[in-house]
This record gives C-alpha cells, structure tokens and sequence, in this order.
C-alpha cells in the first residue's frame, strides 16, 4: 500500500466528512483505520467481509482522483500522468530552486503551491496527493526547518568554526560540549496523535520540584549527564570540566556557551592548565550545540506526562537518557 503513505490521516478525514453514502464511508473509515495501524485481516473481521475485499477498498485510493470520488462507486477515470518526459524533468529542476528563485512568494515548497505551478505552467491538473508523490519523485522530502536565531552573526559563527580547529591543530584533544537544562514536574504540553473527535487532556499539580541537568557531549559520542536538586552555579561547572578532565586520557577543548555561570572566574581559571582549552560557542547558535539536541528528545520523552512527585520525574529522566539517540557533533 505505497500508495496510502503519500495519504495523510487528515485527508482521509476531510474526505469523510464529505460522503453520505455508507459505502464510501465504509471504505473511507477502513482506509483511516488502516493507517492508524490496524491490519487488514482485522479489518476484514471488522466489516464481516473478505480480506481481498478491504484490500480492493484500499486499492482504491492509489489513484490522482480525488479521496470522494475514489472511494465512490461512481464511473472512475483512471487517469494517467499528464506531464510528459521532458515536462517532469523541468518541473523537477523547478522545485529543486527555492520558491523566491522562480518568482513565487513563498518560503518553501507544498503540494498545494506545486498544483499551481503545473497548471499555470503546464496547463494540467493534479490531485494533492499526486502532487506530493511527484515533489517525492523530485527528491524532497517532507521534513521540519532546523529553526535558527534571526540575531546570529555569521561572522561569529565562522570565528568559532575557525577557533575550533585551531584549538585541533594545536592539540591532540577530545572535544567536548557542555550544557545545562531544567526540568520540573510540571506537565510540558505537546502536540501528538489522539482519536478523531476527542478532547485531549493531561493532569496538572499545584507542585512546582524541579532538578537540573549539566550534560556532556564528545566528538567520540561519548555521554554524561550530572542531576542536581539546585541551581547549576560556576562550581557546579567547574567540578563537571575537572571530572572530565580525570575521565579523559587525551586533552580537552570544551565548548561552553556564553552562560553567566560558564563565563564566571571559577571556570576560565581553569583556561592555564595544559590538558584543557576553552571555546565560547556563538551566540544564537544553539542548533550547533549537540547537547541541545539531547534536551529536545528529553523533553519529548517527557511531554504529555503526568509525575506525582520529583522521584517519579528524575527516574523518568533517568530512563529517557539511557534511551537517546546521541548526535555526532561532526554535524
């Protein structure tokens, strides 16, 4: 059903709300069900039917027709692919370009903006879901925009590019970030899949315990994570710098951002010993920070959930890093 992947849930549901017949709505609901997980076999003991008949139901679907008139019983076209050979290959050069590129005010590429493009400029209609196999076949992929400070100075962000390997060249070292994050047992909403028609909802406490997190990532993909019950100060910093300097055989280059408790006397003091160098990260650079990858999926892990008490948080915590997937800090 390769098909129905180019389908989102929320199109099957539009398309629902649109057909009376309980055919079409049958095999709408099927389709829905499908894509939420269920199986064909159980679909098929659902509706009191045959396996080929709610794989025929979903077959339906693999076409450029709109979702209503697919799953209708109507006279059904079966249109081919309208743009030649030649067309496809220019419509592909098109969308590798931003919007702005060729003339269109808008940001990025969507299946909607790329409808409009094929019949202005090529005179032919295609469905949304057609459009989003063809911006597929292109070579896009559906992803989220890396967000980036507005206020980051570029020629700060080169000066620590630059900075970094010079500290390598001049050392054999181990580079390591170090970050810091706060956590409470107060409920972090999040955005996620509930049943059509539903009202989500989460349990919130009038508690307000809290712990914090110093975290640590080398290039080697090497991980450590310090939880306190108070507030990360300079001495916390430089006691986690020193650890990490016993840890390590090779010599350190720590990355620090630009944090009062980072930039205070009792952490660049350490700056003169001969295993350990300081850079300062860029302001308004966070995604170049590996560690704040780690608080994201942190925070995702943790979101929607509801803790009784700071032990119920900090074992959640514990367990969610144990499961993270460490990003290389090449990239």
């Amino acid at each position: 059903m390769d098909h129905l992947d180019e389908i989102s849930v929320e199109e099957l549901q539009d398309a629902l709300d649109n057909v009376e017949e309980n055919k079409p709505t049958q095999r709408l609901l099927a389709a829905i069900a499908y894509k939420n997980g269920v199986t064909q076999t159980e679909l098929a003991e659902w509706h009191d039917t045959g396996r080929r008949t709610i794989y025929s139901w979903l077959m339906r679907f693999d076409t450029d027709e709109p979702l209503v008139q697919a799953a209708s019983d109507a006279h059904r076209s079966g249109r081919k692919r309208k743009l030649s050979e030649s067309e496809q290959e220019e419509f592909e050069q098109t969308v590798h370009k931003s919007p702005e590129e060729v003339g269109i005010d808008a940001p990025s590429w969507t299946p909607v903006l790329a409808q409009e493009v094929l019949e202005d400029t090529y005179g032919v209609e295609y469905s949304y879901p057609s459009c989003r196999r063809l911006l597929k076949e292109a070579g896009l992929s559906y992803q989220r925009p890396r967000r980036t400070a507005a206020e980051t100075d570029e020629s700060d962000r080169e000066e620590f590019h630059v900075e970094i390997k010079k500290k390598r060249a001049e050392m054999d070292a181990t580079v390591v970030f170090i970050d810091q994050t706060m956590k409470s047992v107060q409920v972090e909403p999040r955005a996620a899949w509930f049943p059509h028609g539903t009202r989500s909802s989460v349990e919130l406490s009038g508690q307000r315990d809290w712990t914090c997190l110093l975290g640590a990532i080398t290039d080697d993909g090497d991980r450590f994570f310090s939880r306190l019950t108070e507030y990360i100060t300079a001495a916390h910093a430089k006691n986690v710098i020193l650890e990490l300097c016993k840890e390590f055989e090779d010599d350190l280059i720590v990355v620090l951002d630009d944090a009062p408790y980072f930039q205070a006397s009792a952490v660049t003091d350490l700056a003169p010993r001969d295993d350990c160098a300081f850079v300062t990260l860029s302001s308004y650079s966070t995604e170049l920070d590996p560690v704040e990858e780690c608080w994201r999926q942190l925070q995702a892990a943790l979101s929607n959930r509801f803790f009784d008490s700071l032990d119920e948080l900090t074992t959640a915590i514990d367990t969610a890093l144990d499961q993270l997937s460490i990003p290389k800090v090449s990239n």
